[in-house]
């Protein structure tokens, strides 16, 4: 009997694909930046969401914390 595996949840749903890839692209531009500390909270976002956890990918994003100057 061959093996048929089952849809992820981002397979399923499209609109939360387009924002896992939004959360991946702003995770890339932050790091490119020297924002590692936002860079890691998309990038935590996309892993939720690839979990299927909606709840805490949406939770509002604390920046003013996170934001480091580049020049001081």
């Amino acid at each position: 009997m061959p093996y048929k595996r089952e849809k992820n949840f981002l397979e399923v749903n499209d609109e939360y694909n387009l924002m896992y890839l939004l959360f991946l692209k702003d995770a890339r531009v932050w790091n490119s930046t020297g924002q590692y500390w936002l860079g890691d909270e998309n990038t935590r976002r996309a892993v939720a969401l690839l979990n299927g956890n909606v709840d805490d990918a949406l939770k509002p994003i604390r920046s003013e914390n996170s934001y480091l100057p580049k020049y001081f």
